[in-house]
């Protein structure tokens, strides 16, 4: 590929998105993984959750729908983490 780009918004945000759901999904991935192999404790996945879940709260997202519904799908993936076997 030669020259830059001419990119659109649009563009700009689907890919954004894209690499949000995919970053996400690969933490929580090998959070599954670990847990699975008992490397990874109770204690240190809800840490990880917390983590994640911390920027979302912050005021100036929280109002945002899309970053509601980006907690709704991080509650369900994390809750599959850390359901009972």
């Amino acid at each position: 590929m030669t020259g830059t780009p001419d990119y659109t918004a649009t563009n700009l945000i689907e890919a954004h998105e894209a690499a949000t759901v995919s970053a996400i999904n690969g933490i929580v991935s090998l959070a599954n993984i670990l847990r699975k192999r008992r490397l990874l404790s109770d204690a240190e996945a809800s840490a990880m959750y917390q983590s994640m879940s911390l920027p979302l709260g912050l005021p100036r997202h929280a109002d945002n729908p899309a970053v509601q519904d980006l907690q709704l799908n991080l509650d369900g993936l994390f809750a599959e983490v850390v359901a009972p076997n």
